[in-house]
């Protein structure tokens, strides 16, 4: 007979994305997450495979949080300006507060990418995501009107999508929230 877990594995889940995203995984160790998870190497390894494993299931999940925060935003019903205001303000006060990390996928593309082919995957699809949520919205403030015939949605998302990163690294290195807010004005002038 089985025995059911002890633990919550969603719960482990979201522990193991802390510990990666407060130290990247080549500096994460296996006792590292067990201490944080509060479970045994055992049950880790029953769970959810090797470190790697681990990792990658942390991505995924990453992933698909980050989606949904910029979709609730970019497919809303607010004007463009604001939308992407919104986005980058609430970007701006994450970067800032006291529990504020980089993001994860910024993590695994500097740190992994380059050498792991199954991080690069991941980061690639939560790019494309990105990118998709991005130019959606543009193109449908080119349709409403919002943006001038002559703006390219496609180049505008990929701005965009290169603005939201390099505001990250910004952050990370000490910037000021006058700093960073002077930023995300700069980079919403593109529209006009």
């Amino acid at each position: 007979m089985a025995r059911c877990k002890a633990f919550d594995p969603d719960d482990a889940l979201l522990g193991a994305m802390d510990v990666f995203q407060a130290k990247g995984f080549e500096a994460t160790s296996i006792q590292d997450l067990v201490d944080r998870l509060g479970i045994s190497r055992q049950s880790l390894y029953d769970t959810f495979g090797d470190k790697q494993a681990l990792w990658m299931a942390c991505l995924e999940r990453y992933r698909q949080a980050g989606r949904k925060v910029f979709a609730e935003l970019l497919e809303g019903p607010l004007p463009l300006r604001k939308a992407l205001g919104g986005l980058f303000q609430q970007m701006v006060d994450r970067l800032l507060s006291p529990e504020g990390r980089a993001c994860l996928m910024a993590h695994a593309a500097l740190e992994r990418a380059v050498d792991d082919p199954a991080t690069r995957a991941c980061v690639g699809r939560n790019l494309n995501q990105l990118f998709g949520l991005f130019e959606t919205r543009l193109r449908r403030a080119r349709a409403d009107g919002e943006l001038g015939p002559a703006q390219d949605p496609a180049a505008l998302a990929r701005y965009f999508q290169n603005a939201i990163h390099g505001l990250q690294v910004t952050a990370r290195s000490g910037a000021s929230r006058d700093d960073l807010e002077g930023i995300v004005r700069v980079t919403l002038s593109v529209l006009g």
